[in-house]
């Protein structure tokens, strides 16, 4: 498991108490992951090409797992005929792209290391079925401690300037407003939020991704 490379921030994710956990992505997640992204950005053009950027050496792909039984993930279906026939709408249920055997993967961040001082999200998304329930916050979370352990300093992303929740979620991590990109969505001409923190390595930081992570905890076992 390569969680036990990622220190003790994210081995502290992996609690078994937990009804989620994060690992590293695998080819074998990526029609699961695919469905994912299309659920959570179904106007994104092009999809991410997921098995390029896991062979890409500035990539870092890690997912969220469900730790409860798939089955009891409501409106599961593995009719692979029928997938392929669904809307864009029927994506959004957020239970496509698992079979049985599988893990039950809820989330994924996609992640580019510019330089050895920079991690930069190129995105993050949850299946519409599981958000509020701290999923997207418990992958912010390990890839901020991925890159505190690799010893970069400065975590950066770009947020809707009109999505508040995940500008509070990012301010509880101390990301703050660095510029805009104007009309950066191509679907409506959004304006984006560079948002980022630059003081990975520093003790205050290390004991303020502790105290996040017991509250992430707690909330995860609810």
């Amino acid at each position: 498991m390569p969680c036990a490379a990622l220190g003790a921030l994210f081995k502290m994710e992996n609690n078994n108490s937990s009804t989620h956990s994060v690992r590293l992505m695998k080819e074998k997640d990526i029609p699961q992951v695919s469905m994912i992204e299309n659920d959570a950005f179904p106007n994104l053009f092009p999809p991410t090409s997921f098995r390029k950027e896991l062979q890409r050496p500035i990539s870092t792909l890690m997912v969220a797992i469900s730790q409860l039984n798939p089955h009891k993930h409501q409106g599961i279906s593995n009719n692979r005929t029928t997938e392929r026939n669904i809307q864009v709408s029927s994506y959004r249920s957020g239970n496509t792209g698992w079979k049985p055997g599988m893990e039950f993967l809820t989330g994924f961040i996609f992640l580019w290391k510019m330089s050895t001082e920079e991690t930069h999200v190129m995105s993050i998304g949850t299946r519409r079925s599981h958000r509020r329930k701290g999923i997207g916050e418990l992958l912010l979370h390990s890839a901020i401690a991925k890159s505190i352990h690799e010893k970069v300093n400065s975590f950066t992303l770009e947020v809707r300037v009109s999505n508040t929740p995940a500008i509070a979620l990012y301010e509880k991590y101390e990301l703050t407003h660095r510029g805009s990109r104007k009309s950066y969505y191509t679907d409506n001409h959004e304006d984006a939020s560079i948002m980022t923190v630059d003081n990975l390595q520093s003790a205050d930081y290390r004991l303020l991704m502790k105290k996040n992570l017991l509250l992430l905890l707690k909330r995860l076992k609810n």
